[in-house]
This record gives C-alpha cells, structure tokens and sequence, in this order.
C-alpha cells in the first residue's frame, strides 16, 4: 500500500508526509497540556522513537516506558487500561493546505481506545472509557483514515498528539503496525482503501457456501455438501474480518477479533471434514480434536490479549496438511497402486493410471499444493498488496471443491444410464435444474458486484457533497469576532457532523458593534443546516432595517417573514439577540433560548441570565404556526469586566459517559472559574471544561457559544 500511495503522490506532484519517518515522542499517562508542544529531546519521562520511513512500529509494551508490566505468555488476566501520549511533529507545506479533497490522515494500525489532536484540537475520538477507566467498546482499528480539519493546521511545523488507552500488556494497544502511516490528500488516501476486488471474493465464498448448504438441506445424508459450506462461509467471514468496511459494521473490535480468530481456527478442521466425507469415512478423530483444540482458543481469545494463541495455530497449521498428505492423497495412492498391481503386471500402464487418479488421491494434493504455493508467493512478497494470493488460492481451492462436488453429478449420470430411460429422465431434469440454479447464482454475484459500485459510488458524492456543503454554510458565518475599545468578543462553533443546525452573527457599522445574535434549529441533517442561512440572513435584514424598533417587535417581525418562508417545515428557530451600545447599554430578546448567563466584574459567581422580578421572560420559537405570543425585550448596563455568555444546547445537554448532562451548572462553574484575560481566553477555558466533560461519549448535538465582554 505504501508503494501504491507513493506511486499516486508522484503523478499528482505531491509527495506524503511519512509520519514513520518522523522522530517521535511517547510517554505514560495524558493530559491536554501536552498536545500543544513537542517535548525536547531527551526531555523526561518522554521516551523517543526514532524515525524509520515506512516501518516504525509503537507498541506501548515494547517501548521500554517505566512502570511498564512484564509480558506474560498465556494470561488470562485483562489490567486496567492504562493512558498514554504519542506526539509527532512534522511540517505541512503550502500544496497540503490547498488540498481542494481535504486533508487526511492514514493509521495502518491503531488501538485499542484513542483520540486524535491536531494542534491541541480533538479532531477524532475513538476513547469508549466508563467512569472507573474501564473500556466499555474497544476501537482497535487497521487502515484507520481521519479527516484533519485544514482549519487546525499551520503552514510549516505541527504537532500531532494521539492518545492511547488500552491494557499495557496487548500488543494492539499503541501503533502496532509497521506503517505505513501518512498525511496526504484526504482523496488519495481514500482511494487506496478501496476494496472493490475484495468484497466481490467474499461474495463469491458467501454464494458457495450458502448454495452449497441448501444443497445439503435438499440432501441431508450428502454431509461433503455441509462441510464445504461451513469452509466456504468461514473464508467468508474470516476476509471480511480483514477489510477496512468491517470497523464501520461493528463498532467493539474485539467483536470483529474473536470472529477473525474463530473463522481461522475453524477452517481447516472443516476442509479435513470434507476430504473426510468425500471419501465416504466418517470425520475423522484428528479433524475432531483438531477443531476442539482451536475451537477452545477462539473461546479464550475472546477473554484474553494473548498472542500466543495466534503463534500456537501457525506453528500447528501444518499438522493439517501432513494429515491430509497421509491419509487423503499418500494412502489411496498406495491402495490405488496395490489394486492396480494386477493390471501394470499384464503391461496395461493406462489402466493403472486411470485407477490411481480414481483412487481420489489427485484432488486433495492439488489443493494443497494451491494453498501452500499461495502461501509461499505471501511470504515473499509480503503485505504491499490489497488482496493477497492466499485469496487467489482460496478461490481456486473453492472453485476446485465446487467442481468436485459437481463431478458427483456427472459419476451419479453415468452410474444411472444402466437404470433404464427413466431414470436418465429424472437425472436430466436434475442436471437443468442445477444449470439454472447456477446460472441465477451467477447472475446474483454481477448483481451484487454492480450494486455495490454504485452504493459506493452514491456514498462517495454523498460525502463529498456533504463536505462542500458543510464549508459552504461557515462560509456564510463571521470567521473572526469583532474586538473595539469598548467591547471585545469570542466564538466558538462546533458542529456535531458535517453540517450544523447552530448559526450567530455580529452586526457591526465600521469598527463599532451594535449587536449579536445565536440561534439554534431543531432537528438534524440538511434541512436544519438550510435554515440557519435562511435565518442569519433574515436576523442580519431586520436588525439594521428595523434598527428604530425594539428588539421584541423585530422578533416578531422575523417570525412572520420565517413562517411565510417555512410553510410546511417542521423546524422551530430559537434565538437569543443582543442590541449594544457603547455606553455598555445592552438591550436583550429571547426566542425560546434559555442558553444566557452573566459574570459582573463585581461578582464571586456567574449567574443566568434573567430579569429581576419576571417569571417567564422568553417568547417562543421562531417559525411555529400556532403560537401566538409576545416577545419582549430587557434592558440593562454592562460596567467594565462585565461579561456575558450566549450558548446552545449542544453545550449544556451534552452528556458524559455516565449519562450525566454538562447543563447549565457546568457552564456557570466554567464562566465563574475562567481565567481574568480577554473574551476568546476565557471561552478556550469554558471550551476546554466542557471538553474534558464529554470526553470519551459521543456529542450528538452542535454546540456554539459567543463570549461578550465590556471593556
């Protein structure tokens, strides 16, 4: 794969960033401290890895960090996860900024929990921790691509910090691959995971061994057909365990091990039952115990790290072929030649050979021979290509088994042309019957070959326009907040996905701000992410056309024009709009919006913010037919180092991994323990206090916050 990304990068006059090439820095435990500057060399306790293009694996056991516990072969016992700090720095230059795809990030390994920094910001989290440190979901990921904000990169050096959480004692837990490891073109990385090839095999074997089982179900006492099915679905789920689309199927990757682990295991004992009943004899007692031995392993593995249970089936996997060698192709060669003695005496070599490829004995030693040549090409070759030639050898091993079990068909034709023209009736409409179902199977397969094109090719521009269409909305939105000698401001704007149902708006008239508003759209996806530019666009109209009118009838005023807009939509609009002057007037308007709370220079504790003496000061939301109330407007003075804080719900109803909401008391802790400095310092703080809330749940909700202060 690395060969194949350097080959793209070349044609397109871009070289990848090789993060393997790139000293890097590892330490115990994590704290977001760290993620904004790399340590210096030599620094304690950072331990640092030097770089090594294209191979550098950082396994966290094997780094020779302190306090790291000694590898015990065959334990059972799972340790705590344990936190560790990865930071690599490198250089972007200005062809990676002007990326027109986006820019990405390819792990060829990573786990088993772990989030993504960028600059000191959270660009992918992947941490599924429970309140005591235990992983709830384990994320150990190969081919891992993440899309790094072009927003968070700097022209020249960056640091990127990954943090690592997972049992000490596992090899997943760190970067455990060799490589390759890159930053390119988010487009180019993507179109090297592609695996179109692969997934068309793994529908083939799924086909066989699902035709094959219904065979068996047609024919019960046919077991060949059983057993060829049972090897035929394991390869399929053993290849799917191995592709990058299985970590998007199933979240807990130790779901996707213990399948990959038990469809291995399990293969050749199901192969060995095959042969076994193709010749007509019972399982034998070495497939048995064989399958037991293995079948036990993958039941371990679900409940313990150890490898060693993958190098106890490499250095066993041999025992099969030897067997099958013996007793499936070595002893009725032998049987065949003792049978055939009589025959090569009376000088008819012909005969003889005919009962030695009869004795069944060529079928098996050439599947073997395909497997284990497949085998040796891997070895040599390694791990550059998508799909390997063990894939190529499955396939013709399932398509020699096939035929052979087609052969039956042919051996019973023959075998019943002495039974009389009926009999050769029925054995011909059987034959049909198998054509067409061959046939339909056949169709089926091209059938799902070009249905999963066109579903990848539909996700792809799907993605694709999502991403234009998420810069698209930001672009609309202020990129920078205003900052006069009477009022200084901040935002910060986090969507959830690609696009945001939060908008807000600074209106201004040169350098002086006369205003602000934050609003929120109900409901997810597209359509919300549509109204908010209808909304800031209508809110920006009015504030400076009705500029003479109080801010309760402008409210109204917009929620006339958004109902007369939105006539069949079910979407609300709530809002909160802010007037200044400055004198530190402020003149203030709710739209259902209770995100609003105050900090005096004055005060020990933020408090919200609510008009003395008045129940339920808020209006209702913008755009709902039916409600017919109010609005109003407060009116109050803002001394200097007094601030106010306008935030959404997705600040305030985002929960942690306990269940347990942010909500309005985390803000106001936040605002009142925000450090004295301008607005945008203290709006990192309170960013930084709900991040480390919410860290390892998943944010559901956009969250957008704008930070005013009286100067």
């Amino acid at each position: 794969m690395l060969a194949l990304l350097a080959f793209a990068a070349s044609w397109l006059g871009a070289e990848p960033i090789d993060l393997s090439a790139h000293e890097a820095y590892v330490r115990n435990g994590f704290s977001l401290e760290w993620v904004f500057q790399a340590p210096l060399p030599g620094e304690a306790p950072w331990v640092e890895a030097p770089g090594s293009p294209g191979d550098r694996p950082l396994s966290m056991r094997d780094l020779g960090l302190p306090d790291a516990p000694a590898h015990r072969a065959f334990s059972l016992e799972r340790l705590k996860p344990s936190r560790y700090t990865v930071m690599i720095p490198f250089d972007a230059d200005d062809e990676l900024l002007a990326s027109r795809t986006g820019v990405g990030l390819f792990l060829a390994s990573v786990g088993q929990n772990w989030q993504i920094y960028l600059n000191g910001s959270l660009v992918r989290d992947e941490a599924f921790t429970s309140g005591d440190g235990t992983m709830r979901v384990e994320r150990s990921v190969r081919g891992a691509l993440v899309e790094l904000d072009a927003r968070y990169l700097r022209r020249g050096r960056n640091q990127l910090s990954i943090m690592i959480a997972g049992d000490p004692r596992n090899a997943a837990t760190g970067l455990s691959a060799g490589g390759p490891y890159l930053i390119d073109d988010y487009g180019t990385l993507e179109s090297t995971r592609r695996e179109g090839l692969k997934l068309m095999l793994i529908g083939i074997y799924f086909f066989f061994g699902l035709y094959h089982a219904i065979l068996f179900a047609s024919r019960p006492k046919a077991r060949s057909y059983l057993y060829f099915a049972i090897a035929a679905g394991l390869l399929a789920v053993y290849l799917f365990c191995r592709t990058y689309i299985v970590y998007d199927v199933i979240l807990d990757t130790r779901v996707i091990a213990g399948l990959e682990y038990a469809s291995l295991f399990l293969l050749a004992p199901a192969i060995l039952a095959f042969f076994d009943a193709e010749r007509g004899s019972p399982v034998s007692v070495f497939a048995k115990a064989y399958a037991a031995v293995f079948a036990l392993a993958a039941v371990v593995r679900l409940f313990a790290w150890s490898d060693e249970l993958l190098s106890l089936w490499r250095y066993t996997i041999a025992l099969p072929a030897l067997y099958a060698l013996a007793f499936d192709v070595v002893k009725p060669t032998a049987d065949a030649f003792r049978a055939g003695s009589g025959a090569a005496r009376r000088g008819s070599p012909a005969r003889l050979a005919a009962a030695v490829a009869g004795g069944g004995a060529v079928k098996p030693l050439l599947a073997i021979a395909v497997v284990g040549l497949a085998a040796l090409l891997d070895a040599l070759a390694g791990s550059a290509g998508t799909v390997s030639f063990m894939d190529y050898g499955y396939l013709l091993l399932v398509f020699g088994i096939g035929a052979t079990l087609a052969g039956q068909f042919v051996r019973a034709h023959n075998d019943s042309e002495a039974l009389g023209a009926d009999l050769a009736r029925r054995v011909a409409a059987r034959s049909r019957e198998l054509e067409s179902t061959l046939a339909a199977q056949e169709g089926l397969s091209v059938g799902l070959s070009e249905a999963s094109e066109r579903l990848k090719a539909r996700l792809e521009l799907s993605a694709r326009d999502t991403r234009v269409a998420a810069r698209v909305q930001q672009g609309f939105f202020p990129s920078a907040a205003p900052r006069n000698e009477d009022w200084d401001s901040a935002f910060a704007f986090l969507p959830a996905g690609g696009i945001s149902g939060d908008f807000y708006d600074f209106y201004r008239r040169g350098d002086r701000l006369d205003g602000l508003v934050v609003g929120d759209v109900t409901g997810s996806g597209i359509a919300p992410g549509l109204i908010t530019v209808l909304a800031r666009s209508l809110f920006h109209r009015a504030f400076h056309e009705l500029r003479g009118r109080s801010l309760g009838s402008m409210l109204e005023s917009i929620n006339e024009e958004l109902m007369a807009e939105l006539p069949a939509a079910d979407h609300a609009v709530s809002a909160a709009l802010l007037r200044l002057d400055p004198s530190g007037g402020v003149e203030y308007s709710s739209a259902d919006h209770s995100g609003a709370l105050y900090l005096g220079a004055d005060r020990v504790r933020a408090a919200p913010l609510r008009p003395k003496g008045q129940g339920d000061y808020m209006g209702p939301p913008l755009g709902r037919r039916g409600v017919d109330a109010p609005y109003t407007s407060m009116r109050f003075k803002l001394l200097p180092g007094d601030v106010i804080l306008i935030y959404t719900d997705g600040f305030g109803g985002a929960e942690n991994v306990d269940g347990a909401p942010f909500g309005e008391a985390g803000m106001l802790e936040a605002l009142t323990s925000a450090p004295e400095g301008d607005a945008a310092q203290m709006l990192d703080f309170i960013v930084r206090e709900w991040r480390f809330h919410v860290s390892g749940a998943r944010v559901s909700d956009d969250a957008t916050a704008v930070l005013l202060k009286r100067l």
